[in-house]
């Protein structure tokens, strides 16, 4: 099997609109497709957006970027909302398959908190 070629950053940039369109359309129809109905019990306290629903968009991934989703990549415990699983999810996908990019994030320096 042969390994997936890094992008460039130009190639991301140009498929990064649909990428995040087709992301973001796959995750709301996963989620009306899953729906639990309401119910006033907190037994099936869930993150709007369930980590296992974005290992779905596995193949969504592969089709536009030629790679294959990593679970790595994924939050544990899910997202807040469907536009943060959306913007975390392409932050990985860009410094995990895009030339470069990686070594970008390593030379940027880190946040120094600052105490009082």
């Amino acid at each position: 099997m042969t390994k997936a070629k890094l992008l460039t950053e130009s190639a991301f940039k140009a498929v990064l609109p649909k990428l995040q369109k087709a992301l973001l359309d796959a995750l709301t129809k996963e989620q009306q497709d899953c729906a639990l109905p309401e119910s006033d019990t907190d037994l099936w306290d869930f993150p709007p957006v369930d980590s296992k629903t974005v290992v779905k968009l596995a193949p969504v991934v592969k089709e536009l970027i030629g790679h294959r989703l990593r679970p790595t990549w994924i939050r544990k415990g899910g997202y807040p909302s469907k536009e943060e699983a959306v913007e975390d999810l392409v932050a990985k996908i860009h410094t995990h398959c895009v030339i470069g990019a990686a070594a970008q994030q390593l030379s940027k320096p880190a946040a120094v908190a600052l105490t009082s």
